[in-house]
């Protein structure tokens, strides 16, 4: 530790460079950490309620409707505990802008709330919502970011179904770990209207009894139906809100492929700031040399301002991205990846390896200059001019 204040100074002895270093360290891997935190996500193991959740959908796309008769069926399968109609209406709250997106579906209200029972009423009541075919219950998370309450008209213009629904706020809801940005309403207020639309739904949500029908039951129900009109495909709710994502691609290796180039390119700049430093200070190594120290301890202080410069980037980078973590997750909640998105948080172990990170820079960024500088002899460092 004796040397430290040698090492900081010579860190910052070029004041502009090193800043540049510490920005080209700092942003990348805040990037990083957030493709971490991505991926993470997609490979976390469903936990709670929702380990025991199926949603059973149109093989081809979301977009193709599936019999609502293939209820009974499916009824009959054990392990099955409850189903609910889960239909995306679409539509326009306002206008199409962003700000005003989130998620709307119709479902069968007391069967859903007997499917997602972790989810808590926090104003107005779950029988006013069952009595109203007009009502609807809303995330809290929408109630924070439109300012509404409960016995508030709420007007959803349709696209996909060419019905505009007045909806009523009957009750307010909030999700775990975050996720109450959806609001729901009856499906049947939506069949009234289109009688056409009766007997086609989006999906299917079902609540399994134990993760031995989880496993078993996709492929039980998809057999079921593999030869009809209206093929199914069957997965976990997981399974179902990670295949947003998955729409971009293979998400996992493109993101893992874009983290490796950052890493390498944040590699190759420290390198160079290290080496840069090492040859303006031949001189003064010589004379350091020349004054007893060692050539280990020559090239421990240029490891270690190495180390130092890549630390203090990398724990920039890291609170960077827990300052900014919080307002990512929220504009994710207003967009359809709201399901995937209200299972993120801060990974310890992403902090981790972005730690890792760091000191990995650190080292192999300064090892060549520091060796370079070490074995240059006394005399050739003082033949050195500028």
């Amino acid at each position: 530790m004796k040397f430290f204040p040698y090492v900081f100074k010579s860190l910052f002895r070029k004041k502009t460079r090193s800043l540049l270093t510490l920005g080209s360290i700092l942003l990348p891997l805040f990037v990083v950490c957030l493709f971490g935190t991505l991926i993470r996500t997609l490979d976390r193991p469903a936990s709670g309620a929702g380990m025991y959740r199926i949603v059973v959908r149109h093989k081809v796309s979301l977009s193709n409707w599936i019999p609502e008769s293939y209820r009974g069926r499916i009824q009959t399968l054990p392990g099955v505990e409850e189903m609910s109609v889960w239909c995306w209406f679409g539509g326009k709250y306002v206008d199409y802008a962003p700000k005003n997106f989130f998620a709307r579906f119709g479902v069968e209200p007391e069967k859903l709330l007997r499917i997602l029972d972790e989810v808590r009423i926090i104003e107005g009541s779950a029988q006013d919502w069952f009595a109203d075919r007009s009502g609807a219950m809303v995330g809290t998370e929408l109630v924070k970011k439109f300012g509404w309450k409960v016995g508030q008209k709420v007007v959803l213009q349709g696209d996909i179904y060419p019905v505009n629904l007045e909806l009523t706020i009957r009750a307010i809801y909030d999700g775990p770990a975050g996720n109450s940005a959806a609001l729901f309403f009856n499906w049947a207020y939506v069949e009234e209207a289109l009688p056409r639309v009766k007997g086609r739904i989006g999906t299917f949500y079902i609540r399994a009894k134990d993760a031995e029908a989880v496993a078993r039951l996709p492929k039980q129900i998809d057999e079921m139906f593999d030869n009809t009109d209206a093929p199914t495909k069957t997965e976990t709710e997981k399974e179902f809100q990670n295949g947003f994502v998955q729409m971009l691609g293979n998400v996992k290796v493109m993101l893992n492929g874009i983290s490796s180039a950052i890493v390498f390119v944040i590699l190759l700049i420290a390198a160079n700031t290290m080496a840069m430093a090492a040859r303006e200070r031949v001189n003064e190594i010589a004379v350091l040399r020349t004054l007893g120290y060692q050539k280990g301890t020559i090239l421990g202080m240029i490891l270690a301002e190495s180390l130092l410069l890549a630390l203090l980037g990398g724990l920039l980078g890291l609170g960077l991205f827990a300052l900014g973590f919080g307002g990512f997750k929220a504009f994710l909640m207003n967009t359809p990846m709201a399901g995937f998105a209200a299972g993120m948080t801060i990974y310890p172990s992403v902090l981790a390896v972005g730690f890792g990170i760091s000191v990995f820079i650190g080292l192999f960024a300064g090892i060549v200059p520091a060796v370079g500088a070490a074995r240059r002899s006394i005399t050739d460092g003082l033949r050195r001019v500028g």
